[in-house]
């Protein structure tokens, strides 16, 4: 389900549109409330590894389905909130995932 012409959202200051629209699809909540969530949760400690989860979390939901064009957005977005959000703290594990899937330090 692509997401596109979103609202800049400036209230969160430093979350692209993209990150936006995987927290309202993940939660299920309309941009505004995203908005929102969004900036509370980059407060928290846990805020990095959360938004990067909704990114897998919703990749991973693309690759069932097989939506090309969405894998390749969403494995895009999941790179670079790897590398925007690098905390390595993570809230949970995957049962899929053992190690990180992309290095840190941008090698590909």
């Amino acid at each position: 389900m692509p997401i596109l012409d979103l609202p800049r959202a400036p209230e969160t200051g430093f979350l692209a549109q993209d990150e936006i629209a995987v927290i309202a699809a993940h939660e299920h909540l309309t941009m505004q409330e995203a908005i929102k969530r969004g900036a509370d949760m980059m407060r928290e400690p846990w805020g990095h590894a959360a938004l990067r989860q909704m990114v897998w979390d919703m990749l991973c939901i693309a690759r069932r389905r097989a939506e090309e064009s969405e894998i390749a957005r969403l494995d895009d977005l999941y790179r670079r909130s790897c590398l925007h959000y690098a905390c390595p703290h993570d809230r949970r594990t995957s049962p899929t995932r053992q190690i990180h899937p992309f290095p840190y330090d941008g090698a590909q």
